[in-house]
């Protein structure tokens, strides 16, 4: 039997799957599931502060460990992707932590991917998440299109070229 690689989230995933009432998506994927310290801070706390509704939910999903937070080990690699322009902090444990734990980074920015693809830490972003499950018949055509249209019209980014191969891809 393959064993799944653990998925490390950024904020951007989590946010926008909780926002839209799918974190139970989170729930459907068998493996393990992770997010880093910077994430927690920027999805549940600063979202709590804000008053966000999908903070309450990400705050659940972790208390319930069905989102494990760990803190990523190597202070080097940390301090290396710290030097790359517009990487965010939470950014940059997702990554680190991935590459530790020879994990899946889910996230939606672009810089971000693209400084997973130099580093060799595999990095797919919210639509795989969907497509997956899709693929493994634990959500219709039907309910992840409506996802990502609900996902979008709460604010979730993709280019007109993504969401064209997106869609393409649910064909």
């Amino acid at each position: 039997m393959k064993l799944l690689k653990p998925l490390v989230f950024d904020a951007t995933p989590l946010i926008h799957l909780c926002k839209v009432g799918l974190s139970n998506v989170l729930i459907r994927f068998s493996g393990e599931k992770y997010t880093t310290p910077k994430v927690v801070q920027e999805v549940v706390s600063k979202g709590k502060n804000l008053g966000a509704p999908d903070a309450f939910v990400a705050e659940q999903l972790v208390r319930q460990s069905i989102v494990k937070v760990k803190k990523p080990s190597n202070v080097a690699f940390i301090k290396q992707l710290a030097k790359i322009p517009d990487l965010h902090h939470a950014e940059i444990e997702v990554l680190a932590l991935a590459k530790e734990m020879n994990g899946i980074a889910i996230l939606d920015e672009s810089i971000a991917r693209q400084v997973a693809r130099i580093y060799n830490i595999e990095a797919h972003g919210t639509d795989y998440l969907l497509l997956r499950l899709l693929f493994r018949g634990k959500l219709s055509k039907k309910q992840v299109r409506e996802a990502i249209d609900h996902m979008i019209a709460a604010g979730w980014r993709l280019t007109a070229e993504e969401y064209k191969k997106l869609l393409k891809d649910l064909e």
